[in-house]
């Protein structure tokens, strides 16, 4: 049996701000104002006419909360209660079609099962958060990943690869000559060499792939899945890719590749040491060549 809001419940939640609802899991039962202006809605029955349930309009995205997570038999309302806030995150689109992120509060009713639920608006903290996440791991020149992201993501390619037995392979790049290139066209030609370099490689990487910026003309890529055979032909492949690559607005380079595959017995020193050597092998033999480093273990 649907219980009624007394009038003093109804003033409370209507005079707060921010978008607020009257809800057992499965009805929407009471919604403020702003909560209605919101999605553009006159009334609750107007809402319920519309739509099934309150959690079927919140938007997937990773990191946040949607009906989809909830692989038991629970409402959504019943599944949020027992998490903390971090884990109530929901995103949703407003009668203009902007997405707003909102953190949810939860207040069950006392001898009752509804729960109060208010919409606590961190649009702004989210995209702050994201940009500052985005910055702090990526390359500010090439937009790809920088060193201490790539520590981070290989730290976990290494736990995966001895934990499953797969096979993880590492590629380390410099361009040739790259000083003679800032000397000669100037440092903002060089700029633009970098960039186009990282454009070209990223394009003939797969999405699970990590490829960072390793440090001035350097790059580093990391291979899940990929045996040290495969890896030396994935490196042939981007060799020519940049050889072959014309800009009549840029100078013509050419790239030194050092590659190696992680043994079991590899920490992230002793491999990123290995690849790092078979590259300056690669470069001391002569320019525009791949060197193959096998582990001695």
């Amino acid at each position: 049996m649907k219980i009624a809001l007394d009038s003093t419940l109804k003033t409370v939640i209507n005079s707060i701000p921010n978008p607020v609802i009257l809800t057992n899991g499965k009805e929407l039962q009471s919604a403020n104002s702003a909560f209605l202006d919101f999605l553009g809605n006159n009334s609750t029955e107007e809402f319920n006419n519309t739509h099934k349930c309150v959690s079927d309009l919140f938007i997937e995205h990773q990191g946040f909360f949607s009906p989809s997570k909830i692989i038991t038999d629970e409402n959504w309302i019943d599944y949020l209660f027992y998490r903390p806030e971090i884990k109530r995150i929901v995103s949703l689109m407003n009668q203009n079609g902007e997405l707003r992120d909102f953190e949810i509060t939860l207040k069950k009713l006392e001898k009752q099962s509804e729960y109060i639920v208010v919409f606590n608006d961190i649009t702004t903290y989210v995209s702050e958060k994201n940009e500052y996440e985005y910055f702090a791991y990526h390359d500010h020149l090439t937009k790809i990943y920088n060193r201490q992201k790539f520590d981070e993501l290989f730290i976990k390619a290494l736990e995966n690869k001895k934990r499953y037995k797969d096979h993880l392979s590492i590629i380390l790049l410099d361009i040739d000559h790259f000083k003679r290139v800032n000397d000669t066209y100037g440092h903002l030609v060089g700029d633009l060499v970098l960039v186009m370099l990282s454009t070209m490689i990223a394009q003939n990487l797969r999405i699970n792939d990590v490829f960072a910026r390793w440090g001035g003309e350097e790059f580093i890529i990391l291979l899940p899945r990929t045996d040290i055979q495969s890896a030396f032909i994935k490196a042939h492949e981007l060799r020519e890719v940049i050889e072959t690559y014309v800009d009549n607005s840029l100078p013509k380079i050419t790239i030194s590749l050092g590659v190696t595959e992680v043994t079991e017995t590899d920490t992230m020193t002793s491999c990123l040491q290995r690849v790092d050597e078979a590259l300056f092998m690669a470069k001391e033999k002569r320019n525009d060549v791949i060197k193959l480093s096998l582990s001695s273990s």
